[in-house]
């Protein structure tokens, strides 16, 4: 049985950020958007872990080799010792009755259980100190594998393996939740207004931070919160391997390795607006109204969420999926005749249904996924971090040329030198392509100014590969905004709901052509770097090495990601009633390199 606790400080002082559209705004002090933030700086926080296991290797015979095993892992959340954790629970959402949509709820918001006196606040519910409901009691992980030499001569070894791995939630979730209300309050201009604050003085006014926690009038409620049923992730993981050893020195290998994570945290947008129709009508209760129409302008108030942001605010959920399956060829020569190397490639495909990469690993999403927030299997797509092809080498070869008692000096240079490297090719990762400037129906619209949250549509008959535009990595105008005029149907509803005025879709997949996630490639990425050096003898005990290195040898340029938010592309570029491009800007361009150029290192190390 193993334990541990873990202590964890974090600190988050007043912050603030002013942005300026241009530098000549930047000149004048003509400010575009400007943010405070401010709120109680430090948490301390207590974790620990059980983790008893056991496992037992049985030899069945001389060539057969089983592997048993099982774990129990009891993963106890974080806590902070002053209770300072607060989260935001649907259920228990009580909604304001005074009409106002923009002051946070009377009910929803929850604290942990063991907060001190002067964190304590009277009208918001005490919960369990750690906050989550569930601990996961069940966290059992059972390990089996084989390993089986079919024939005598030990040449071919076939090894095989399944195991279930629980991860860890970090304390990430509870990082996420410092910026929420009622421990924090962020003051945001808008980054559309015409009473832009003056440079002299651009803050909101905001209380000091020994007044928190309390909801302050006028602050922004639009930072993740995370689900109190939130659980352990997990994965799945099993592989299948033959080893085939050619002579005393050269191993082949050719595997299956498989993964399925579940459980997986992601974050989002519960306060998407609702679709409304007069046949089911949305009742607002904070306005005492229903409301059957549906414009840019009543999103917020078809949010079902009164007082939270539908653009910012998300929960932190252990609802994402991926699954990772992979053909891993390998050859290795361990070192003799003066060479060794190793090759591998990789042919893989990861899916998940999230929008970060580090999801599929390590259970932690720190990205709003795009889309409908509603319905994750529109999300699902190639993970951010796959790559269908990936080569390595790596050797070492030492140059038959020995020096031998004798020889002269120039001889001696010239003789036992050693070459190494590495060659690294890959195929292209995925490209996202987003329209931060749609969903406006949905209340997601961000105005170019946040985090994308819809995607554009495809335009029939025109693809994104072919007819490129020269300067252009893809065609801009494979793709168009997704605007629905005023009596038109939302397509993203499946034509139930009308727009009443005229809008912008969030780029849901159940419409035929409409983006799916990921759908593009960057361009495949190529490093070479390589070494030669040289010992020299210095007396009996010493050496002295001389080494050139040269990192990206052939100075290859490996272009990076090209512009993918449509938002980007000025209102005048994109025709207002069709939503096709008439002039894409950047969109479609690569304007960045993803590596460096060539660098040559020279370095002489003593060896005593």
């Amino acid at each position: 049985m193993s334990f541990y606790a873990s202590t964890a400080r974090a600190y988050r002082l007043s912050r603030g950020q002013i942005d300026f559209n241009k530098f000549a705004d930047f000149l004048t002090g003509n400010i575009a958007v400007s943010a405070l933030g401010v709120g109680l700086p430090e948490r301390i926080l207590r974790a620990a872990d059980y983790s008893p296991f056991v496992q037992d290797d049985w030899r069945v015979s001389s060539r057969l080799t089983v592997n048993l095993g099982l774990r129990y892992e009891l993963d106890l959340p974080p806590y902070d010792t002053r209770g300072r954790i607060f989260t935001f629970d649907p259920a228990l959402y009580r909604p304001r009755l005074d009409g106002d949509i923009n002051s946070p709820p009377i009910g929803g918001f929850v604290q942990a259980g063991n907060v001190i006196p002067q964190y304590d606040m009277p009208d918001v519910p005490n919960v369990s100190k750690r906050v989550l409901k569930s601990i996961d009691p069940n966290n059992f992980g059972p390990r089996v594998g084989f390993a089986y030499s079919p024939f005598h001569s030990d040449r071919i070894i076939v090894r095989s393996g399944y195991g279930v791995f629980y991860s860890r939630t970090s304390t990430w979730y509870i990082g996420q939740t410092q910026s929420l209300a009622p421990g924090y309050a962020i003051f945001r201009n808008p980054s559309i207004s015409t009473n832009h604050p003056p440079l002299s003085d651009p803050f909101f006014p905001a209380p000091s931070e020994d007044q928190f926690p309390k909801f302050v009038p006028g602050a922004v409620v639009g930072n993740p919160a995370f689900d109190r049923n939130a659980r352990t992730p997990y994965f799945h993981q099993y592989n299948l391997s033959i080893q085939y050893a050619v002579g005393r020195n050269l191993l082949l290998e050719a595997a299956y390795v498989g993964t399925r994570g579940l459980n997986l945290f992601r974050i989002v947008g519960i306060n998407q607006a609702r679709l409304a129709t007069p046949e089911h009508p949305i009742l607002n209760d904070v306005i005492g109204k229903f409301i059957t129409d549906n414009t840019p302008g009543n999103a917020q108030q078809r949010a079902p969420y009164q007082g939270l942001s539908t653009t910012n605010f998300g929960m932190i959920q252990s609802t994402a999926q991926s699954t990772y399956n992979s053909m891993q060829m390998s050859s290795s020569k361990r070192f003799s005749r003066g060479s060794q190397f190793l090759a591998s490639y990789t042919y893989s495909k990861s899916i998940d249904n999230t929008a970060a990469s580090t999801a599929s690993t390590n259970g932690s999403e720190q990205v709003f996924g795009q889309g409908n927030q509603l319905e994750s299997r529109f999300n699902r797509g190639p993970s951010e971090f796959d790559q269908r092809h990936r080569f390595v080498l790596s050797y070492l070869w030492e140059l038959p040329f020995k020096a031998s008692p004798g020889w002269s000096w120039w001889r001696r240079l010239l003789s036992d030198w050693q070459l190494s490297g590495i060659v690294v090719v890959t195929s292209g990762l995925p490209i996202d392509v987003v329209d931060s400037r749609a969903g406006s129906l949905y209340g997601l619209q961000n105005n170019g100014a946040g985090v994308a949250r819809a995607r554009p549509n495809f335009v029939s008959g025109v693809d994104p590969y072919r007819d490129i535009p020269p300067g252009y990595y893809f065609n801009p105008f494979a793709f168009a905004r997704p605007i629905v005029q005023s009596g038109q149907p939302i397509p993203s509803s499946g034509g139930t709901a009308a727009a009443d005025a005229a809008g912008t879709d969030i780029g849901n997949v159940t419409d035929i052509g409409n983006v799916g996630r990921n759908i593009l490639r960057k361009p495949p990425q190529t490093n070479v770097d390589f070494s030669i050096f040289k010992r020299f003898r210095v007396g009996e005990t010493k050496k002295l090495e001389f080494r050139t290195e040269f990192y990206n040898l052939f100075n290859t340029v490996n272009l990076g990601k090209p512009v993918s938010d449509l938002g980007g592309v000025p209102p005048s570029g994109i025709d207002s009633t069709s939503g096709r491009i008439i002039d894409p800007g950047d969109f479609g361009r690569i304007h960045s390199v993803s590596n460096s150029a060539r660098l040559v290192q020279l370095a002489v190390k003593l060896n005593f």
